[in-house]
């Protein structure tokens, strides 16, 4: 038992690192360029691989102006997955800021066009999580919800993928997303949730106002609880035998034509 008055220790070799310590990897020379554009604060220091130095000059240009350390090396991070594809570079960060849903919701006030939401209920491959992050990011979505449990993590895949809109785009983890989109629907959002086997067709359906858009997992959809939550169920129409699109490809599909319905596309033209 432990000794009264005597602080408690972890065990040996089980020492847990505080959030402030933690740090996350991100590799590929296009996101860890445009982190060094758009959030060099958030970059600890750089790797180069010395087999494969690819565009490091220019990196290491824009690591000099902002005063980040960088170095050269036989081999990656430790912990870098096996199949990561580097081109060359590393950036060790600080781990990726999420919001609350409070905040997303403080973020949809301020907006002045109808505000889009993309809600992921455990969507588990990495890559496609870094593609609806850039795929969002590219429809203008105020932000993402995506279950805490059950995802994927905010690892170097998905950054890599997400090609530096995972540094733009506000991440709302939740604990319940049944309960968090309840909470929009209370805010004035229209749940629509993605579903293979809808009878209704995105081209059928008014998407007018706040949307949120839910996209279930890979492998089962979206969960049943979470699906009641929905105020409407739709589906891309398809011309062919295939069942259904990837995930990631299914949600653009789906959000471009929430842009175009809402008249968005000329002010994401303007913006670009």
């Amino acid at each position: 038992m432990p000794t009264p008055g005597k602080k408690k220790t972890a065990p040996h070799g089980h020492n847990r690192k505080s959030q402030a310590d933690r740090t996350d990897l991100i590799w590929g020379i296009h996101p860890v360029m445009e982190l060094l554009n758009s959030s060099p604060q958030k970059v600890i220091e750089l790797r180069f691989i010395k087999s494969n130095q690819g565009k490091a000059h220019d990196l290491i240009l824009l690591a000099e102006q902002e005063g980040i350390p960088y170095h050269f090396a036989d081999t990656p991070f430790p912990g870098t997955p096996e199949q990561a594809t580097m081109q060359g570079v590393q950036a060790r960060i600080k781990p990726v800021s999420t919001i609350t849903i409070n905040d997303l919701l403080a973020i949809q006030q301020k907006s002045s066009s109808p505000a889009l939401i993309l809600a992921l209920d455990t969507i588990q491959d990495p890559h496609n999580f870094g593609a609806m992050i850039r795929s969002s990011s590219a429809a203008g979505a105020i932000g993402i919800l995506y279950t805490k449990d059950r995802s994927a993590p905010l690892s170097g895949t998905v950054a890599k993928v997400a090609v530096g809109a995972i540094a733009h785009l506000p991440l709302c983890p939740v604990t319940n997303m049944a309960s968090a989109l309840q909470q929009l629907k209370d805010a004035g959002f229209w749940i629509f949730g993605a579903e293979g086997t809808a009878e209704q067709t995105i081209h059928q359906t008014n998407f007018d106002g706040p949307v949120c858009l839910v996209i279930g997992g890979e492998r089962n959809g979206i969960r049943p609880l979470v699906k009641k939550h929905c105020d409407f169920l739709v589906s891309i129409p398809m011309h062919s035998s295939i069942d259904s699109l990837n995930a990631s490809v299914a949600a653009a599909v789906i959000m471009f034509e929430i842009v175009r319905q809402q008249g968005r596309e000329k002010t994401l033209n303007s913006t670009s």
